[in-house]
């Protein structure tokens, strides 16, 4: 997936608008969602093993010098969740930026089960990001993967929320996307 993908499907021209047209798409919930999250699954040939967005928004928006922000290689992310083990159950990510660790840790879980015995009820996540320029993308990323759970959007160090989001699968089912409740 290249910029110019990201800017035609979100009709933006400059990376610094992408999170600002993507909150809405993701927020809405709506057919037209729908298409967006298709139109990046083909465009990824349906591989919803890693962060797609990683490279491209690392290079674009990581605050290392101001903030000591750096994104989490897909490897680091794939190593951390074998170190667990754990087959079933809910993640916690404090830091969750775009959300590589939760999505190979998800991953991972969805491949010790056959599909349509993966149900992202039994495997809800938490997670906390700080950055206004990644929630937009970590929701993107938990919501097209069917992902549960609950994002705070705020300071996990100090407990202060701007929002929360609620993800739901409203059919329990994998395969599909999930639904996000603002709180």
């Amino acid at each position: 997936m290249t910029k110019e993908d990201l800017f035609r499907i979100f009709k933006v021209t400059d990376m610094r608008l992408l999170p600002e047209a993507i909150m809405p798409v993701v927020l809405s919930n709506s057919q037209e969602r729908d298409d967006i999250y298709r139109k990046l699954l083909e465009l990824n040939n349906h591989d919803v093993s890693h962060d797609w967005f990683q490279s491209l928004y690392e290079g674009e928006f990581s605050e290392r010098k101001e903030k000591k922000q750096d994104f989490t290689p897909n490897s680091l992310g794939r190593l951390a969740s074998r170190i667990t083990g754990v087959k079933d159950g809910a993640t916690y990510e404090p830091t969750a930026g775009n959300g590589s660790m939760l999505i190979a840790d998800w991953w991972r879980k969805a491949q010790a089960h056959v599909p349509f015995d993966f149900y992202p009820s039994k495997n809800p996540i938490e997670c906390w990001e700080l950055s206004d320029r990644s929630i937009p993308i970590l929701l993107l990323n938990l919501s097209i993967r069917g992902i549960v759970g609950i994002v705070h959007h705020g300071d996990v160090l100090e407990q202060k929320e701007k929002a929360t989001y609620q993800l739901v699968s409203e059919k329990d089912d994998c395969l599909g996307f999930s639904k996000i409740i603002t709180l």
